[in-house]
């Protein structure tokens, strides 16, 4: 979110939850309480007059657009806003395997049958998914839909999966089974299924930014649960957003920055407890075992897609694989908070008096003596 948010917001899977209606009264409900909460810890009256903000339920989370207008008509901006998050809307229909009817779904239902012709958009989406699990290594990989079943059971259960339970699943996962040929996806094994709650956020918000700028919008933050998308200015001032403190309440840091793509995965949503061992819906898909070491990945990129993805892929690979990574990626600066509370950065990030000063390549302001305004 903008001045009054932060970068965080990341759900296991990413898609609606079973019991859909339920789901998204609550997730409003949970959003306009922890908006209250981001006011009251940053210390200061929220002053929205000089931006329009819309806001709706997708993908299990809330998505929201801000938009300054300038010197264009307030009423002009909305409709734009709106007409964004239709956007965001019509590809959640599409991509979201949690919709009977969506390609995605049908795609899963024709696991080891013939190859399904798939729209443009989900294509591409595979294909950058593809893309990113072949640069980690299997650290990004959006197979990982029995695992992911397989421990939200064991979390609802409150118990830890057999090995032999895990060992089985590793058959139905990994990136090098799904098939692609012009516009048809083959899924290679039955019970095998796709999930993009690790990217298909970033990759929305990406689409909702580019039909802004073509709409001839600059100044805008798109907000896809958490995972941002930063143009343009407020006015005279960059945006300033708040990254999430793994295990406090309140910002970990906050940057004023401007277009970039910012995302953040942790281990404070949906993890349980057995036996005094926190267990993290993050899942290292190679291995079928929830991820250790970290607290939280926060990534600032060119794209939401790239910043989405790779939030999730360097918080699998932990903190030093991950840095070394993040560094060797143009364009990609990241933050790491381990489980002790340390913190550690790329070269292109520097923290300083509880604000992220973010450098060259990726352009941003410093922040004013690293406080929310």
């Amino acid at each position: 979110m903008s001045e009054h948010g932060d970068a965080s917001g990341e759900q296991a899977r990413g898609g609606k939850l079973p019991l859909r209606g339920i789901a998204v009264a609550l997730l409003v409900l949970l959003a306009l309480l922890a908006l209250d909460r981001w006011r009251a810890s940053s210390g200061r009256l929220l002053d929205e007059e000089d931006v329009i903000r819309a806001a709706r339920p997708l993908m299990g989370t809330i998505f929201s657009v801000e938009v300054f207008p300038g010197g264009r008509e307030r009423a002009e901006a909305q409709r734009a806003a709106f007409a964004a998050l239709d956007l965001a809307e019509r590809l959640e229909e599409r991509i979201s395997e949690w919709i009977e009817g969506s390609e995605t779904s049908a795609l899963n239902r024709a696991a080891g049958g013939a190859p399904l012709a798939l729209s443009a958009e989900l294509l591409e989406l595979i294909t950058a998914s593809l893309d990113w699990a072949r640069r980690t290594n299997g650290a990004f990989d959006v197979t990982g839909g029995p695992l992911y079943e397989l421990w939200e059971r064991a979390r609802e259960d409150g118990r830890v999966p057999g090995a032999d339970e895990v060992r089985a699943l590793l058959d139905l996962t990994g990136f090098s089974k799904v098939r692609v040929a012009g516009n048809s996806v083959r899924l290679e094994r039955p019970g095998m299924k796709l999930g993009f709650g690790a990217i298909g956020k970033g990759f929305a918000a990406d689409r909702m930014a580019a039909f802004l700028r073509s709409a001839g919008w600059r100044d805008f933050i798109v907000d896809a649960g958490g995972n941002l998308v930063l143009s343009g200015a407020r006015g005279a001032r960059p945006w300033n957003i708040a990254v999430r403190h793994p295990r406090q309440d309140g910002p970990f840091a906050t940057c004023r920055a401007t277009d970039c793509a910012v995302a953040t995965s942790g281990d404070y949503e949906r993890f349980f407890e057995v036996d005094g061992v926190r267990y993290s819906h993050v899942i290292d898909p190679r291995t079928g075992w929830p991820v250790r070491g970290l607290s939280g990945v926060t990534v600032f990129a060119s794209s939401g897609t790239d910043a989405d993805a790779l939030s999730t892929a360097l918080f699998v690979m932990g903190m030093d694989q991950g840095l070394a990574f993040a560094e060797s990626q143009e364009g990609v600066e990241a933050l790491f908070i381990g489980d002790d509370g340390a913190a550690r950065l790329t070269s292109g990030l520097r923290l300083e008096d509880g604000g992220i000063l973010l450098l060259s390549p990726l352009r941003a302001a410093p922040p004013e003596a690293g406080r929310p305004r």
